[in-house]
């Protein structure tokens, strides 16, 4: 099964746009705004196990709202 499969994410919490799961280095998991550009804290893993876990975590506060938005200028 996909990792995609696995995380359920709604649209984005300021926007309304599309929200997607994108992975930092190998080593993280964040989820950001196609349309506006907000994100996620980035969740960091070291082993198969915590990626699964991290991928969840930043799909729940995502779903919660707890993003980072940039207004223009910041």
């Amino acid at each position: 099964m996909e990792l995609y499969e696995l995380v359920d994410l709604q649209d984005c919490p300021i926007c309304g746009g599309a929200g997607l799961l994108e992975e930092e280095c190998r080593s993280g998991y964040y989820v950001s705004c196609l349309d506006c550009g907000c994100h996620t804290v980035i969740i960091d893993f070291k082993s198969e196990e915590q990626k699964i876990d991290a991928a969840k975590k930043v799909a729940d506060l995502w779903n919660a709202g707890k993003v980072i938005q940039s207004e223009p200028g910041e």
